[in-house]
């Protein structure tokens, strides 16, 4: 699927408060990744998705006030870089579909709190599904193992997986 991107450019002051805001956030993905100082950076907008592109990568996108890592960038960096959950092979043709995540098909987690940003894994621990919010901590999803554990705010083939890929392809990255 093809859809229009518009690219717009980052000036330098903002593209330094971005990383430095970013980068506090989410300090073991930036050294994951190596993210220095970027020579150019957009925001990628297309309907109602809006993503900030750094040095040719679909780093972040728009989640209401919050900037949240994509996909893209949790691949990159590995599943240590942030929180993350594992959930079982039955659980992964629902959260493709946009499903949040129950807490009987998680079956490993590390340490997040509710509302923290948490990558959620295949069982093989190389294929990041989806970026989600905690609704529950990994203490309580563990403990409790019933109900929406992660709410699903970002999953592969979604809207801004797709404009990701078109980031990749126009920056000569996939």
């Amino acid at each position: 699927m093809s859809v229009r991107v518009v690219y717009t450019p980052l000036r330098r002051r903002d593209l330094k408060s971005f990383i430095e805001g970013f980068c506090s956030r989410y300090p073991r993905l930036c050294s994951s990744i190596g993210l220095g100082q970027p020579e150019a950076a957009f925001e990628a907008s297309a309907e109602d998705v809006t993503i900030y592109v750094v040095d040719g990568l679909p780093l972040a996108f728009k989640y209401g006030e919050e900037v949240l890592p994509t996909l893209v960038t949790i691949r990159m960096a590995g599943i240590e870089a942030i929180s993350y959950a594992v959930v079982d092979a039955g659980a992964v043709k629902h959260i493709l579909n946009g499903a949040d995540v129950m807490a009987p098909g998680i079956v490993e987690v590390s340490s997040f709190s509710v509302g923290d940003t948490v990558a959620v894994w295949s069982l093989d621990r190389k294929t990041p599904l989806a970026v989600t919010k905690a609704l529950m901590s990994s203490g309580e999803v563990l403990a409790v193992r019933r109900g929406r554990a992660l709410k699903n705010v970002h999953h592969a083939g979604d809207d801004i997986w797709s404009i990701s890929l078109e980031v990749l392809k126009k920056f000569g990255r996939l």
